[in-house]
């Protein structure tokens, strides 16, 4: 990592001397600017975000302590080094009371100044490490919160304690899940890579806060938390009231617009109805769910909100016909089972069960196992392939095991039945 430094002093020698004179760039430090007196000095700090600051305390217009003051209060991560010709003590007290990294005496050699800005670069390092890793926790707690909230998985008790362990306070007890959808994850989640899936709901979630920060700061606005559930970007939006829903229609279509000009690529959003209480996440989730699979029937990227497009019952059959199609699509797949299709249509794998006994009469297993049995049964007539070859294409390995599968579905034998079917 290199370190930006801003050099400021009212010296001209002293500065460009501090500037020529010390291998900065073998130590990883960049020296970004010098500065004449305070003023200038604080100009360029907020033109070149430097990391450091070397600065004299005696200079013209601003002196070092004024600038120290004003940076703490702008960019409280930016390390204070003060340099001086005197050494007395109400400056060094007043330096520590701005919380300055350290206060140097101008007659240290260069060896001495340059120790301490590589110490100041190593706490800043350490400092943003910690940072970072708090941040990948807390998104974690948070991710895993409210993974537990779209199953439906939970008790109220413990929702409040990790709501007051993240010290969330939500704004109402009225919710609405909103679930986002790029047109090339599909494309990520076929090929494995999870290092672009990554970078991308990465760069979704900062452009979604970004938009949605002042959520929940006052009046109607809706309180909003981005959460990654199955490898897929989530707004959950908690209301002050019920009527606050009206709004979310053009927020979303603000969101879907801005993620389509940062990211190059379309986009769609799918959003559920306004559910009370914390079991409503659930609810509004699957609606949010089945709301984005309508873009497969819109055949254009949009906002699709669940009431306004479909009935529920319509919107539920989209999700069964993705799912079907998903499994017509991998019967030669052996590991094709209750998880891979929910990863698929990235909905949980009790409610594939629940969505295939309500509207197909049937479970899942039966239903694959008799999709494998009518392709094979296809291939029998129409194709010269053997039986173990036939097997394999339909997704089992043990050829044994396929014709025992077989003859229970068709109460024949693969041979048998096609003797009795393959044209002559």
């Amino acid at each position: 990592m290199t370190v930006k430094l801003l050099i400021a002093d009212d010296d001209e020698w002293i500065c460009e001397g501090l500037k020529r004179n010390i291998d900065w760039s073998g130590a990883g430090v960049e020296v970004v600017g010098t500065a004449s007196d305070g003023e200038a000095a604080w100009e360029l700090a907020l033109e070149l975000t430097p990391d450091i600051v070397l600065t004299d305390i005696r200079m013209p217009f601003l002196d070092g302590l004024a600038l120290a003051a004003k940076l703490r209060e702008l960019r409280p991560r930016v390390k204070t080094i003060f340099l001086t010709g005197y050494d007395d003590f109400n400056y060094a007290k007043q330096a520590l009371n701005l919380q300055a990294f350290d206060y140097i005496l101008k007659y240290e050699d260069n060896g001495k100044i340059l120790q301490t800005v590589v110490a100041a670069g190593e706490r800043l390092l350490r400092e943003r490490l910690e940072e970072e890793k708090l941040s990948k926790s807390r998104t974690l707690m948070e991710n895993q919160l409210f993974a537990h909230l779209f199953e439906g998985c939970f008790n109220g008790e413990w929702v409040l304690s990790e709501l007051d362990l993240l010290g969330l306070e939500l704004c109402g007890n009225d919710f609405q899940v909103a679930v986002i959808r790029p047109e090339n994850l599909t494309r990520y989640s076929r090929s494995g890579d999870h290092e672009e899936i990554d970078l991308l709901l990465f760069s979704i979630r900062n452009i979604c806060m970004e938009l949605l920060a002042d959520g929940g700061k006052g009046g109607d606005s809706p309180q909003c938390f981005f959460a990654v559930y199955n490898r897929q970007a989530n707004l959950v939006f908690c209301l002050p009231e019920p009527g606050a829903a009206g709004g979310l229609s053009p927020l979303l279509e603000r969101t879907r617009r801005a993620l389509e000009q940062v990211l190059k690529i379309p986009f769609s959003i799918g959003c559920g109805g306004c559910f009370s209480g914390y079991d409503g996440i659930a609810a509004s989730y699957r609606e949010a769910l089945a709301a984005v699979q309508v873009r497969e029937v819109a055949g254009a990227a949009g906002v699709f909100v669940s009431g306004e497009i479909l009935p529920q019952q319509s919107s539920h059959q989209v999700l069964l016909k993705k799912m079907e199609a998903y499994i017509h699509a991998h019967l030669c797949d052996e590991s094709l089972n209750l998880t891979a299709i929910a990863a698929a249509v990235h909905i949980s794998p009790p409610y594939v069960s629940t969505l295939f006994k309500r509207y197909k009469h049937i479970n899942l297993v039966d239903y694959i196992i008799s999709a494998r049995m009518e392709r094979a049964a296809e291939m029998l007539v129409k194709t010269d392939y053997k039986a173990y070859e036939i097997a394999e294409k339909t997704g089992y390995p043990n050829s044994h095991y396929f014709s025992v599968l077989f003859k229970k579905h068709y109460g024949i034998s693969p041979t048998d039945y096609r003797k009795k079917y393959q044209p002559f």
